[in-house]
């Protein structure tokens, strides 16, 4: 006979709606979903899933919330969406908000993930090609030559997902992306604080250690240009 002390695991407390929301990402992460593709109707899925529509419903809705589908009109249905780099701005966003980070956090991992950005291009080439980033120097000078503050932050935006892309590393890419978006969404009132000539100067430096392969070098120019901009940074709330 058995000693009567086997082990259960706890029973489920999950909702129906979120039951349903599971085997949307379920589908997603086999692959059988994609972005694009669109969702079966409201009253398919909840016969499929043997659930009331209301509960699909409820499941489309905190979908849409998490940036998963984007629900159409009518006969539309629900379509599954292509991952974005603003929904962990967002996140991220929220736990600066909350206080469960400090910006001197989000400063020193963006460093530090810029840092391995530079030591990943080192490793696969010798010398990088740089053009997109001198064509975006060229776009930033004259950007700041016609005083459009717009077209200045969309270029900073560019210039660290093409430095991030250079990688040809996709989580990388959506890692830098959605700091630099974080970041100009608390500096959007502040980018004149920097003067124009120490950016552009700054910029040129870089893109040149960079293009020499310099990659240490390049590390200290652009931690020093990052100290700059987040200095900007230090009015706001943080658990320090």
């Amino acid at each position: 006979m058995g000693s009567g002390k086997a082990s259960f695991k706890p029973v489920g407390t999950q909702k129906p709606f979120e039951l349903v929301c599971e085997r949307v990402r379920e589908k997603l992460l086999k692959g059988e979903l994609k972005p694009g593709d669109r969702l079966p109707h409201e009253r398919e899925l909840a016969e499929q899933l043997c659930v009331s529509r209301q509960v699909v419903r409820e499941a489309l809705r905190s979908l849409e919330i998490a940036g998963v589908v984007t629900l159409g009109r009518g006969v539309d249905g629900a379509s599954i969406l292509p991952g974005e780099a603003s929904r962990l701005a967002q996140a991220l966003g929220d736990l600066i908000t909350l206080n469960s980070i400090s910006v001197k956090d989000l400063y020193e991992a963006r460093i530090l993930i810029l840092e391995l950005v530079l030591d990943q291009i080192g490793r696969i080439a010798r010398r990088p090609d740089v053009s997109n980033l001198e064509a975006l120097v060229s776009e930033t000078r004259a950007a700041c030559r016609t005083g459009d503050m717009k077209r200045r932050r969309e270029c900073g935006y560019r210039f660290y997902h093409e430095l991030a892309a250079m990688t040809g590393n996709t989580a990388l890419v959506f890692t830098v992306d959605a700091q630099t978006e974080l970041i100009q969404g608390f500096m959007r009132y502040r980018v004149a604080d920097m003067p124009e000539q120490v950016l552009l100067t700054s910029r040129e430096i870089f893109v040149r250690l960079l293009k020499e392969g310099e990659i240490e070098a390049a590390k200290i120019e652009i931690r020093a240009h990052l100290s700059r901009v987040h200095a900007c940074l230090r009015t706001l709330p943080s658990r320090d």
